[in-house]
């Protein structure tokens, strides 16, 4: 199964639902819950380029719900605490999804073979490389990956 099959198996087994929902404006995803337990993550398919950013986009809004950090749209638009709060919401579901579908491990196997162009990485893990470059941001703040593997070294 790829990376893309098994989320959204993992949304299936999780209750979530998946659906393709055209929106007014450049939105590309959403998730929607209500009172009643229902989940369901709308994605625009129309907005989305490649099954590589469809991987990461459901991968963060099945992170929304993974860490509980869901939120109403209308409620974080007016006020610096609610931007705020947004914006904590929205790197906890990232970093999730980092997690989940590039673990440090498949990094330090691509330089364990000698990979260490972001470009190569890209190839190698099916991925771009600015998300890899992100990954590898996080792992190293973590430190889950080794901090003298500076990005200029892998460019």
């Amino acid at each position: 199964m790829t990376k893309l099959e098994n989320l959204e198996q993992m949304a299936h087994d999780e209750g979530i639902h998946i659906y393709d929902y055209t929106f007014s404006e450049t939105k590309k995803a959403a998730c929607y819950f209500d009172d009643t337990g229902y989940k369901a993550i709308l994605l625009n398919a129309d907005k989305i380029e490649n099954a590589v950013e469809e991987t990461i986009i459901l991968a963060e809004e099945i992170g929304h719900f993974a860490t509980d950090s869901l939120y109403l749209i209308e409620a974080t638009a007016n006020t610096e605490a609610a931007r705020s709060s947004r914006t904590k919401y929205e790197a906890q579901a990232k970093k999730w999804a980092i997690k989940k579908i590039l673990p440090a491990e498949a990094i330090l196997s691509c330089w364990e073979k000698g990979v260490f162009q972001l470009y190569e990485m890209a190839d190698e893990l099916a991925f771009s490389s600015d998300y890899i470059e992100k990954a590898i941001t996080y792992y190293q703040s973590k430190g889950e990956l080794p901090q003298n593997w500076e990005l200029e070294h892998i460019y």
